[in-house]
């Protein structure tokens, strides 16, 4: 075990664990004298960190091959921060979405797993406090253009979330062109509440709405949100316009993701050209690490727990920094929040903590808590120890500073540890179990 992990610091960390447990966030209100940014955040699906070129000890022999080239998206690193240790909260389309949307553990939530259609009463409810609300309260303009996933009820739709404007899908995933959901072969995609069928790639469609968008405001001074959310690449693996249909899906696939760097592309050039860009926060996030190229890995290995996350704010962010402390995707709501001078929802457990010192190039102390929770499998991080379980058995216990690929089990040196760790991912777990239903129906505030 690495020497920095010794008995009394993970005593103290598992003190730290015990005491954060139950704990009621709010991030810190900022200097309200500066104008308040822009916030533009962009989200890929199913993205795989071997498929761009800044996080290259994570390629694969496949990516190597495919060369899957990403010069935009190294262009956006670049200007900015990477962060080699953004973790999701689960490695699953529509609970990453509800993390970063609520700023709480899915689970927590009772969002754990994808909506379906067949279960109408199934999606975020409306109790639930979104980041765009937050935002919207702080004076801000809000939109969603893309995937939604988090229910198929009108009830669900985005508007009734904060969101001032939507375009785009509810499915979980669909057919680039038709827009058909390959699961009842419906389309559930909308402008607002109105069902419609424009006609073209899916992605496409929603950056010339981003886009749109954003020349639009070029007389509106109010502060705006924007969540860009593709589907790409997610299968169906179907080539962009202007790329040649390959009967081999990983060609495919290679074009998706290209094309989808170009889009971004189109985004991150407008900004400029608008010259917003030193007013402007740009996130880029994979919603989970399993991709097409390394098996999907929907497990709660590091695999399959770290994503792509890259963030520019010209003037603001320093360029050319990497960050390695640990954190987590939903932490993206107290940091949008506070940059918006706004208060989080003080009525319930936000799990999300403000990591803004990251953003700005400054590592944090990394002796934090972290819990997950998917189908059968069970983990809680604290520091650099990792306890991994499935079914109650143990899976491992593993020190990531030492050993980053979880290959060596630590458990049966460390007895005593491994209990202590359990007893506190059981007691989260009951926790959210409880909460789940905990907010009343007397408002969101």
């Amino acid at each position: 075990m690495c020497n920095k992990t010794s008995r009394r610091q993970f005593l103290k960390t598992i003190g730290l664990g015990v005491a954060a447990l139950g704990t009621y966030l709010r991030s810190d209100v900022r200097a309200t004298s500066r104008e308040k940014p822009n916030i533009i955040f962009i989200v890929a699906d199913n993205l795989g960190r071997e498929a761009v070129g800044f996080y290259k000890a994570d390629s694969t022999e496949t990516s190597d091959r495919l060369k899957i080239k990403t010069p935009h998206l190294h262009r956006l690193a670049s200007e900015g921060v990477i962060f080699d240790n953004c973790l999701i909260g689960t490695p699953l389309c529509g609970p990453a979405r509800c993390g970063w949307n609520t700023g709480r553990h899915a689970y927590r939530v009772g969002l754990n797993s994808q909506t379906n259609p067949r279960i109408p009463e199934g999606g975020l409810s409306s109790k639930e406090i979104t980041i765009a609300e937050v935002l919207k309260d702080a004076g801000y303009d809000t939109a969603l253009f893309g995937k939604w996933n988090l229910g198929y009820a009108e009830k669900f739709n985005p508007t009734y979330h904060g969101f001032d404007q939507y375009y785009g899908s509810n499915a979980g995933h669909a057919d680039y062109y038709t827009h058909l959901y390959n699961r009842d072969m419906k389309n559930y995609f909308y402008r607002n509440l109105t069902p419609i069928n424009d006609e073209g790639y899916f992605d496409k469609l929603f950056t010339d709405e981003a886009v749109k968008y954003l020349r639009g405001r070029k007389a509106n001074p109010k502060p705006f949100y924007m969540n860009l959310a593709f589907y790409a690449p997610h299968g169906p693996y179907q080539p962009p316009p202007g790329y040649y249909h390959s009967d081999d899906p990983k060609t495919n696939y290679k074009h998706m993701v290209q094309y989808l760097d170009f889009c971004v592309s189109r985004v991150v050039e407008e900004v400029d050209r608008l010259g917003i860009a030193e007013n402007t926060l740009i996130v880029f996030l994979s919603d989970q690490g399993g991709s097409f190229l390394n098996d999907y890995g929907r497990t709660l290995s590091e695999n399959s727990l770290k994503v792509i996350c890259c963030a520019r704010w010209n003037g603001r962010i320093p360029g050319g920094k990497r960050i390695r402390t640990p954190w987590l995707h939903l932490d993206l709501y107290a940091v949008f929040a506070g940059l918006a001078g706004a208060r989080t929802p003080r009525d319930r457990v936000i799990d999300a903590i403000d990591v803004w010192s990251l953003f700005e190039g400054r590592e944090m102390e990394h002796d934090r808590t972290f819990y997950w929770t998917y189908k059968e499998e069970d983990a809680i991080r604290i520091g650099d120890l990792k306890l991994r379980m499935k079914d109650g058995n143990i899976l491992g216990l593993f020190d990531l500073a030492a050993d980053p690929g979880e290959e060596k089990d630590l458990a049966s040196a460390y007895p005593e540890k491994v209990k202590q760790m359990i007893n506190l991912q059981a007691r989260w777990k009951k926790e959210c179990e409880t909460q789940q239903t905990s907010v009343t129906d007397a408002g969101k505030r």
